[in-house]
């Protein structure tokens, strides 16, 4: 059975200040600074913030990406808070950060998030008989504490032949996290490798007529041609 290895997440600080609320003018001001506002949504209450937009842009990049668990710093807030990203704006032609709203978490209580499978390893079925590796589902669902979010669920597929499938009941993870799917879900399979049908035999003199009617037609051009050329030097 191949073994499954999570890839524990390491947190991530992300300093900041509390956001005065106004008009969309000062939003503006603050990301041509070079800065995000943006939204903690807390226990009870809904925090004000401007953040680093590069900041969040390396959170991003990191392995994980929005799973990511981040402590926030932030100027006039005295509390450490623990966050994760809920939803990021993002300018639909530019492509540049316009706000983040940040949902805080309970350290202490269980939380259902989505994570990416990572495939590891060649196929032997690919590797050797030429098959194909057919990619059911990328993600799965678990339930987990915020700590033990995985930054990817990793599963070597160096053992799957042509016809062989992994299902979600084939993965080996700790006991800290539960995967919610199904576990009968097929979560890859290496399918037969594809084999481009021969033409019948119908189809094979059809073909061999049309090329010969083409040499023909191409034979008769050039006669035509060099008649014509004799002619015009006769006169």
């Amino acid at each position: 059975m191949n073994k499954t290895v999570l890839e524990r997440k390491s947190e991530t600080v992300l300093e900041g200040k509390i956001r005065q609320v106004g008009k969309k003018g000062p939003s503006r001001r603050i990301r041509a600074e070079g800065f995000l506002p943006g939204i903690i949504y807390g226990q009870g209450e809904n925090l004000p913030v401007t953040v680093e937009a590069t900041a969040i842009k390396k959170i991003l990049e990191v392995k994980g990406g929005v799973n990511n668990i981040i402590k926030t710093r932030l100027e006039g807030d005295n509390k450490e808070r623990t966050v994760m990203i809920k939803f990021l704006d993002v300018h639909p032609v530019y492509d540049t950060l316009l706000h983040i709203d940040l949902i805080e978490v309970d350290t202490k209580k269980l939380i259902k998030i989505s994570v990416a499978m990572e495939f590891t390893g060649v196929s032997k079925g690919v590797k050797l008989s030429g098959g194909r590796m057919n990619i059911v589902l990328r993600s799965l669902n678990v339930e987990c504490l915020p700590a033990e979010i995985p930054t990817a669920i990793k599963a070597p597929i160096d053992n799957l032949d042509v016809g062989d499938s992994l299902r979600i009941k084939d993965l080996q993870v700790d006991s800290g996290v539960a995967i919610l799917n199904n576990p009968e879900t097929v979560i890859v399979n290496i399918i037969e490798p594809k084999v481009e049908a021969e033409p019948s035999a119908g189809e094979a003199e059809a073909a061999e007529s049309e090329e010969a009617a083409t040499d023909e037609g191409a034979k008769e051009s050039t006669e035509a041609k060099g008649k014509k050329s004799t002619e015009q030097g006769a006169k």
